[in-house]
């Protein structure tokens, strides 16, 4: 199995094999206090299974960690890829997915990232920094 892609989004939906994205791609939030709450991030990724590795059972994870290595959330579970009537004998098999994290807090500032963990295997890393927004006044003269 390999991704094929994956990224951020304020929301996304995947129906019937499409992709609904909105605001997509994005690797940087920014905040005005510490700890940070984001109120919905979108992960979405679109993986592909070689024919062997159809009709088994796989173990997904998708994990957010801080710059230390700490886990801040995660999402996934047992999953098994079955080979369909519509895909040729042979072809590779899509499996697109959305899964979305709610209220998720980020306690400082640094470098994050969504680690695609497939059979206990790292397979792919999405980086996304929390920065501080600075806010000036600014005076009239």
């Amino acid at each position: 199995m390999k991704v094929d892609f994956a990224f951020l989004a304020d929301g996304a939906e995947a129906i019937g094999g499409k992709l609904y994205v909105l605001g997509g791609a994005f690797d940087t939030i920014w905040a005005k206090k510490f700890p940070a709450v984001h109120p919905k991030i979108s992960f979405v990724m679109r993986m592909i299974f070689e024919p062997a590795e159809l009709d088994r059972k796989h173990n997904l994870e998708i994990l957010l960690m801080d710059e230390d290595g700490k886990n801040i959330a995660k999402a996934g579970g047992p999953l098994e890829i079955k080979k369909s009537e519509k895909t040729y004998k042979g072809w590779p098999h899509p499996f697109l997915a959305v899964m979305n994290f709610i209220n998720l807090s980020f306690p400082k500032t640094g470098d994050y990232s969504f680690n695609i963990v497939c059979n206990n295997n790292a397979i792919k890393s999405v980086p996304l920094r929390v920065a501080s927004i600075i806010e000036t006044t600014i005076t009239p003269q």
